[in-house]
């Protein structure tokens, strides 16, 4: 049984992921409390908790008692999609610290407005969760796995879109569309002016990153063919030509992965910011996100 279906014979409800003990308990990895708290709360057996991480009852033991620690981020990662973790209970658990909390802000003056204090605590907090030196660092640190598995809406805007098409298998990107995700992919057009520009850039030959955006956009749209006919619409693929600036991927309204392009330094050697939104208008989350907007309004369908 795959831990996706696993999770059928027991729900984790909603609320019980944005509770003070289970956030404490996902910042500190501790998952035997994490495994306490749903056991607390669903009554599932030691053995469904294991089917459903990938865990053998005997290890789910161990770990709620106490002789068994998790630290494998692998684990974890199987763990989150075992569960189907939410995005916010995802992050605080590999990022192994909870976010800024509004609250600890200090105390605004009453006559303050609400609008003033969201200013101020933008300002102070902003939205950023976690920066990474590289693409590579932040992949060893958050899979595509944990990303994706159970994502409902994904939005990307970039180069080839590596993250998704090669690190992503075209299989679980077709399973995540039949269980109900949406998905809109915007690529820099391979046989555009603005990737010339950039292999010139990255020093790479004429037609190298044409080629790998190339495969990357055929896969998609191969996964989107394969797909039966009333599940098509739900997997949106388009062009752009413009110089490329930043990956932009958006995952379920809740969680942005910024990764700017540096002059001179290959995308994997560029850093890697994780956002997570906080307000409907405000933060860098929006940023990003009417920036993807504006990029999509001006692509060209596939």
């Amino acid at each position: 049984m795959s831990p996706r279906t696993a999770t059928a014979s027991f729900t984790v409800p909603e609320q019980l992921w944005e509770a003070e003990p289970m956030l404490d308990a996902l910042a500190a990895r501790d998952i035997a409390q994490v495994f306490r708290l749903i056991q607390r709360e669903t009554k599932v057996s030691q053995t469904h908790l294991g089917v459903a991480t990938g865990l053998s009852q005997a290890q789910v033991s161990e770990i709620i008692g106490g002789t068994r620690r998790v630290s494998s981020i692998d684990v974890l990662t199987r763990i989150c999609i075992g569960l189907c973790m939410p995005t916010d209970a995802r992050t605080t658990l590999l990022l192994g610290e909870r976010g800024h909390p509004i609250a600890a802000a200090a105390p605004p003056a009453p006559s303050r407005t609400r609008d003033e204090i969201d200013q101020a605590l933008t300002e102070q907090f902003a939205d950023v969760e976690a920066i990474y030196a590289s693409r590579s660092e932040f992949t060893s640190k958050m899979p595509p796995h944990a990303l994706f598995d159970c994502a409902t809406d994904i939005r990307a805007a970039g180069l080839s879109l590596n993250l998704i098409c090669q690190q992503y298998a075209d299989t679980e990107l077709a399973q995540l569309v039949q269980n109900g995700a949406r998905l809109r992919l915007l690529f820099l057009d391979p046989a555009g002016n603005a990737i010339r520009q950039r292999e010139d850039e990255e020093g790479h030959m004429a037609g190298h990153l044409g080629a790998l955006t190339t495969l990357n956009l055929q896969g998609v749209l191969r996964v989107r063919d394969r797909l039966p006919a009333e599940l098509r619409d739900r997997v949106e693929v388009a062009t752009y030509d413009q110089t490329i600036r930043v990956n932009i991927t958006l995952i379920n309204d809740a969680l942005c992965i910024a990764q700017p392009y540096l002059p001179h330094a290959r995308g994997v050697e560029s850093p890697t910011m994780v956002i997570k939104k906080r307000w409907p208008d405000r933060g860098l989350y929006s940023v990003f996100e009417r920036t993807f907007d504006e990029l999509w309004d001006g692509g060209q369908p596939r």
